[in-house]
């Protein structure tokens, strides 16, 4: 592990006067390997391949990181036409606001009936069969908030558009509404949609800091404090109830799973420290365990298959790719945080990776800011790249954007060409 802490140190000296996004990511992944010396877990490398696959996660965490060097001192963003963007911007606030009271609705319900969270996350067909009996609507609403909820993705760049074009009441409107991605994940209490937001808003503050008036900044730097203490609440209100008064066999197999060498030995505590650092020691046992059988590409496109199947599209048992995971990936590994490392070889091999890779170089390059001013058009795919390395300590968000991607794709031919004259 001090072989990983050394290489982004080094990153991190490197980039420090910068002030880039890379220098944020660089950040995020030296806090979690430092986190993960108080686990009481190690990496032992007896062997040359031991020694490639640590060399294998640096490139491929890097090759996410160093393209956004580019991204820094950006003090404008260039808009687009505003017939276009009125229209877009009405039908992205109409769809979320729907989506929005459905999710509402959902998680208010879901935190007030369920009462044993580990029998709801991991329980085969118990969320479902929730679902379909509490909610005070007709559950295909449900499945069709979270079927289009991925519009919330592109409400959330406009929110720090308008705050740059000082149009306070619509950035506030698409801010509240860009919560969806939360509600989302309250929904099913899950922690780490929560961090996911958290760590989008940051990277796009950090990115569009200098965009922002003085007095927008103060603001900020208030709601920063407020969110920050109602995410730490939230978080810990639920890691409470999985890992102590649970008294689940889940929660019980996770206490015993901490090593006797951590200094750490609360339950709760641990998870936190666990949550943030698990995929370095995880991810490299996954990949001592790769012998050339993946996923075949199954977890990028795993959510349009699905979504496929759900209109009848297509055939796609969902039951045999959780087969495969655990198979590849044998108890604990198949529902633990592995890394981006070990996500991305097991969907598409170790040439794929690096090919990924290049690709996602030559696609942050291509929108890199000039003469410190960075397009609107631009920061709708932004959105969806940042979260790669940003949650890159945790999975691949690959198969989460990929759906997204698609929408961007007509989302750009609209902002671009003028289709009908």
């Amino acid at each position: 592990m001090i072989i990983l802490f050394c290489a982004f140190l080094l990153l991190f000296l490197f980039l420090m006067k910068g002030r880039s996004l890379s220098l944020l990511f660089t950040c995020i992944i030296l806090i979690s390997i430092f986190f993960g010396f108080f686990l009481g877990r190690k990496l032992i490398i007896e062997s040359f391949s031991d020694l490639s696959i640590i060399i294998l996660i640096i490139f491929l965490l890097m090759s996410l990181i160093i393209p956004w060097n580019n991204y820094k001192n950006i003090k404008s963003i260039s808009g687009i036409n505003k017939l276009k963007l009125k229209k877009i911007t009405i039908f992205l606030i109409a769809i979320n606001i729907l989506i929005f009271i459905v999710f509402l609705i959902t998680t208010i319900t879901v935190m007030t009936f369920v009462t044993d969270i580990n029998d709801f996350k991991y329980s085969t067909g118990v969320a479902t069969d929730f679902y379909y009996k509490f909610l005070p609507f007709p559950p295909v609403f449900f499945n069709l908030a979270i079927l289009f909820y991925c519009f919330s993705y592109f409400i959330f760049p406009l929110h720090f558009y308008y705050l740059y074009k000082k149009r306070y009441y619509l950035s506030f409107i698409c801010f509240i509404l860009s919560l969806n991605i939360v509600l989302y994940g309250l929904t099913f209490f899950s922690r780490a949609v929560v961090i996911q937001y958290i760590l989008m808003y940051m990277s796009m503050t950090w990115l569009l800091y200098a965009t922002l008036s003085e007095k927008v900044k103060k603001a900020l730097r208030i709601f920063s404090i407020i969110v920050g203490a109602v995410s730490i609440i939230y978080f810990i209100d639920v890691s409470i109830s999985r890992f102590k008064d649970d008294k689940s066999a889940a929660a019980k197999e996770y206490y015993n799973a901490i090593p006797v060498e951590s200094i750490i030995q609360d339950p709760v505590i641990y998870s936190y420290f666990d949550y943030t650092s698990q995929w370095i020691f995880n991810g490299f046992e996954v990949l001592k365990l790769y012998n050339y059988e993946g996923f075949n590409g199954e977890i990028s496109y795993g959510a349009i298959a699905n979504l496929a199947d759900t209109f009848g599209i297509i055939d796609y048992n969902t039951k045999e790719y959780s087969d495969k995971r655990k198979k590849l990936w044998p108890r604990p590994y198949y529902y633990t945080f592995n890394g981006y490392a070990a996500y991305s070889v097991y969907d598409y091999g170790i040439i794929g990776s690096v090919i990924f890779s290049f690709i996602y170089i030559a696609g942050v390059n291509k929108m890199k800011p000039r003469n410190n001013t960075i397009k609107l058009r631009d920061l709708f795919l932004i959105t969806l790249m940042i979260q790669i390395p940003a949650l890159a300590i945790f999975y691949s968000q690959v198969g989460v954007i990929i759906v997204t991607f698609i929408i961007w794709v007509f989302l750009y031919i609209y902002l671009k060409y003028n289709i009908v004259k």
